[in-house]
């Protein structure tokens, strides 16, 4: 009967890409018994609640994981997942004190912070791109400067691909006046806009690649960080909740890793059937798709700066991130050290 209620109230809001706006993590205590930790813990854990980007899609499987999972129980937490609906809402939820961690990119963080939010990167998911430039195979986009006079699909105006591509135009010497930017949206029908001439390439998500590599279709593709390197998906939380509740955060970030590592050394699918019992995630009856997008991410950007590097801030790659999005004009920092700390990952790495 819960069940039917919940799935009536998703076709009354459409608009919403999930069974419900929050998922408490009582299947994950349950499961987390399986795990070796004791549920009476579990019972009296402490709230926290964590924030999607946007929705339940499987490419946050390990947010997802950290709870179905029972990761966030066995660090004594009781924790709710909640379903954000872009990360302007993930990080005016944070600032308010209502979440405590979210994922977003790292240009989400130099904007933000820009503007006074205060965001602290804890940890870095996505070394290398979750975007990719799309084109048709038999009439290839190879490089940014042969978008010179074409048209560029993007997701949004003013999101992360337009800012994404404003950095890479500057990168070989054009600007946004050397090309005409079209919005297309972030899935796989951006390839009708290709095919009927309405843009000459795309810049979308790894789960688009994917999907259309799934579906054999005729593509070329390659990574943003070809011309604009710096880290993609990133765990943030504000700077005073970091200083008030560091073992917190370092129980957090255990959870993260015990998630990642349950992911990299074990069944996609069994783990993406069990967060299904959980969260409404958007075609989870592709299965064979969507175990191709998580291992695609998991052997691409979560290593590309090697395994050493693993859900650590690299130094460098902030760095280079800094002077690009400074000299788009997209934000500006006085000292990119600020912005991020591996002091909490390398503690929760170490034990």
């Amino acid at each position: 009967m819960a069940r039917q209620r919940m799935a009536t109230r998703t076709a009354e809001t459409r608009h919403l890409p999930t069974r419900r706006d929050l998922i408490r993590g009582a299947a994950g205590l349950a499961l987390g018994g399986a795990l070796g930790a004791p549920l009476a813990a579990r019972a009296a854990g402490e709230p926290l609640t964590v924030m999607t980007p946007f929705g339940f899609v499987p490419d946050f499987l390990e947010m997802m994981n950290m709870i179905s999972g029972g990761f966030l129980a066995r660090q004594g937490f009781d924790a709710t997942l909640r379903a954000g609906h872009g990360t302007a809402t993930a990080i005016q939820q944070m600032m308010s004190g209502s979440v405590a961690f979210a994922r977003m990119t790292a240009i989400d963080v130099f904007t933000a912070n820009a503007k006074g939010a205060k965001l602290l990167a804890i940890s870095t998911l996505y070394q290398g791109s979750n975007f990719h430039v799309i084109s048709l195979k038999d009439k290839p986009i190879n490089s940014v400067a042969e978008m010179k006079g074409k048209t560029v699909g993007v997701v949004s105006i003013n999101g992360s691909t337009e800012q994404l591509l404003d950095i890479m135009l500057r990168s070989v010497g054009l600007t946004k006046n050397d090309v005409k930017v079209q919005v297309v949206g972030n899935n796989p029908g951006v390839l009708e806009f290709i095919k009927q001439g309405r843009v000459d390439c795309v810049i979308n998500s790894l789960a688009v690649v994917v999907a259309l590599q799934e579906a054999k279709e005729p593509i070329a593709n390659w990574p943003t960080d070809r011309y604009a390197p710096m880290p993609s998906q990133i765990y943030v939380t504000t700077r005073e909740f970091a200083d008030k509740n560091p073992e917190k955060t370092v129980r957090f970030l255990k959870a993260l890793i015990g998630s990642t590592k349950d992911m990299m050394h074990g069944d996609i699918a069994a783990i993406l059937t069990r967060a299904g019992k959980d969260f409404d995630i958007p075609g989870i009856k592709k299965t064979d798709e969507q175990v191709a997008l998580v291992k695609f991410a998991i052997n691409g950007p979560w290593i590309s700066e090697g395994e050493k590097n693993f859900l650590r801030n690299v130094p460098e790659l902030w760095a280079k991130a800094s002077d690009e999005i400074n000299k788009a004009g997209i934000a500006s920092t006085a000292d990119v050290r600020a912005l991020y700390t591996n002091d909490f990952i390398d503690k929760a790495l170490a034990t």
